[in-house]
């Protein structure tokens, strides 16, 4: 007869050597084994910034001429559901429909989706940089990529101008923080959620809405925002205690407290 231990480790995958844990499921994960890497991405993508800026003009000057087939121009506005707050809503809603045992993910994908947005349009009042349909692309040169104005009083919020607040991409940033936040929940899909996030950085050069650099700069606060909802000393400990208890967990906490339990004894009259 096998003693309780060897029971524990059967019924519970966490605790058996021999199940792998590429086989746990990602219902049974609350969050990431090690977030700081996001904020090391953050900082790296931040880094890239200044150096993605000497190709920015020719890079855009390229994306203008078209130079994608019609079909493919097409497919890639379908990446618009991972940058669009109706395309949000839309894979939240399935989720909640067709993933029972995940819903208690969709708090977290939520906040991380539209918190990265938030934080790049608070970020975009600070700073002002005309976008790349604004300059004659023709004629510009590198140094037209350089025409950074810090707003740090606010004093020109009141005349809001999209056309010089490129810098960062608020639809990057949705994009990939909410990529990162299905690449947790469905590990399956990862290359799926990578494409489509990639999709949305190409659709944003394509229609000369960002340069380069705007695209980096919103994945840098995507990935920092969602540094900030997965580790357990920030928001991530609030949404890890909306973990669904695995079965197996939940078997043998009941028999432990079965066990400690004393034994009713009926007295007879």
């Amino acid at each position: 007869m096998r003693d309780d231990s060897t029971m524990r480790a059967a019924e519970s995958p966490s605790l058996n050597p021999t199940v792998p844990i590429s086989s746990l499921t990602s219902a049974d994960a609350a969050t990431l084994d090690r977030p700081t890497a996001l904020l090391w991405l953050a900082g790296l993508s931040f880094l890239c910034v200044p150096l993605m800026t000497l190709i920015d003009v020719p890079i855009s000057r390229w994306f203008v001429r078209d130079p994608f087939p019609r079909e493919l121009a097409e497919a890639l506005e379908l990446t618009r559901i991972f940058s669009h707050g109706g395309g949000v809503f839309v894979i939240l809603l399935v989720i909640l429909l067709l993933a029972p045992r995940r819903r208690w993910h969709v708090p977290r994908l939520a906040t991380l989706a539209l918190g990265a947005g938030a934080v790049a349009t608070i970020a975009k009042m600070f700073v002002l940089r005309p976008r790349p349909y604004a300059l004659n692309l023709d004629i510009a040169t590198y140094e037209s990529a350089w025409l950074w104005v810090f707003d740090w009083s606010l004093s020109r919020v009141a005349a809001f101008d999209a056309g010089t607040r490129a810098f960062p991409s608020g639809n990057m940033a949705t994009a990939t923080a909410l990529t990162i936040g299905l690449w947790v929940v469905f590990p399956r899909g990862r290359w799926l959620f990578a494409t489509v996030c990639f999709g949305t950085l190409i659709h944003r050069l394509m229609g000369g809405a960002h340069f380069l650099s705007d695209t980096i700069g919103g994945a840098a606060i995507g990935f920092l925002w969602s540094f900030v909802c997965y580790h357990p000393k920030l928001l991530g400990n609030v949404f890890d205690k909306m973990a669904i208890e695995p079965m197996a967990d939940r078997r043998r906490r009941l028999r432990e407290q079965s066990e400690t339990q004393p034994p009713q004894t009926s007295v007879a009259a």
